[in-house]
């Protein structure tokens, strides 16, 4: 029984394996509906200025383990095809996300909700809501762990669903040479089944022959490190590569500048191959920007004075897809509490003799 199951399970994969034919922007769906993860490339880890959302799950699920306050996230991305060899009346398209993380003793919890809904003809990628259950938690003080569990529901064009679990770490390096605080961050994704060819969505061949998105079985890796630091200004770098199915390679790369602890402006750029390869235009560098801004309530601190440390994020970001799709995400983030940065006061005994 276990040898047909073993070979079943091989079968399936070989089978997904042939039949790779994601739609044009399927395999870089999540990053679409929220603007930090659209301007800074949607890093493994972290991105440059280690900006980490909800939504940071979907490509590495260690990552929101350094989290100590709650956050919850809400955005919104509008995507208007401007390209003029669009003849078709779909000339908007629409994604969405909503997010928690909830910070405990043991462990962290996150939960996402992210839509998108797209027949654009340059990316019809079609409709899906999926919604990710994850947990992280530090294994020392320089690694991390963490793990998803996943399902999507596809609509409109057939229908379809897909679960599954992910997969990732995060390790904080020693400084190397000007290279300050370097990460490097290692997951492997979309464990689980995929959606089949009876959903039916323009793959990157042309047809809608062997559809699926996200790529099963994605490895990611990625490295950021914090390049300056000086006075009131700070910036870093990250670099990822994906290898969805083992058939494809996505590359992202980003700049990130922070301005006295509450501005960051972000640069990002992503290049798919199989994309490109296929003749897809290429697409623009995303640039994004974010304010972040105290809760400063009388009527919060009366209750809670940590409250009064609470602070909101608003964020946006703009990119140029496939010759003339344009994202403009917007989208905003409450970090309640303030943090932890006191070490633990440890007393050996009352000072009686």
């Amino acid at each position: 029984m276990k040898k047909i199951m073993a070979l079943a399970v091989v079968i399936t994969a070989a089978a997904a394996l042939f039949a790779y034919n994601p739609p044009v922007g399927g395999e870089s769906v999540y990053r679409l509906s929220e603007p930090n993860m659209l301007a800074s490339a949607s890093s493994a880890s972290g991105g440059p200025l280690f900006t980490v959302v909800p939504g940071s799950i979907t490509y590495n699920p260690a990552l929101t383990a350094l989290n100590q306050r709650t956050v919850f996230d809400l955005s919104y991305t509008g995507l208007v095809d401007t390209n003029n060899i669009n003849q078709t009346e779909n000339k908007y398209a629409q994604a969405f996300q909503l997010g928690l993380i909830i910070p405990t003793r043991w462990c962290v919890p996150t939960v996402t909700v992210e839509g998108a809904f797209s027949a654009l003809p340059e990316m019809n990628i079609g409709n899906q809501i999926t919604i990710h259950s994850g947990v992280s938690k530090d294994v020392t003080d320089n690694f991390y762990v963490g793990m998803n569990m996943y399902t999507g529901f596809y609509f409109g064009y057939g229908s379809d669903f897909t679960i599954g679990v992910d997969l990732g770490v995060l390790y904080k390096m020693n400084d190397i040479s000007f290279l300050k605080s370097p990460r490097l961050g290692i997951s492997l994704m979309n464990l689980g089944k995929p959606i089949t060819g009876s959903y039916d969505v323009t793959g990157i061949d042309g047809t809608s022959s062997g559809t699926s998105y996200p790529g099963i079985l994605t490895p990611h890796v990625s490295f950021a490190t914090t390049l300056f630091s000086v006075k009131k200004m700070s910036g870093g770098f990250s670099f990822d590569l994906a290898a969805p199915f083992f058939q494809n390679a996505v590359i992202n790369t980003a700049l990130g500048f922070s301005f006295l602890d509450f501005i960051n402006l972000s640069v990002g750029w992503e290049a798919n191959i199989r994309e490109l390869v296929n003749g897809n235009e290429v697409n623009l560098p995303s640039i994004g920007i974010s304010v972040k801004f105290a809760i400063n309530s009388s009527g919060i601190s009366k209750k809670n004075e940590d409250w009064a440390k609470s602070e909101i994020t608003t964020s946006a970001s703009w990119q140029q897809l496939y010759g003339g799709i344009q994202a403009i995400s917007g989208g905003m983030i409450m970090d309640l509490g303030m943090k932890d940065t006191s070490a633990p006061e440890i007393i050996l005994w009352n000072g009686e003799e």
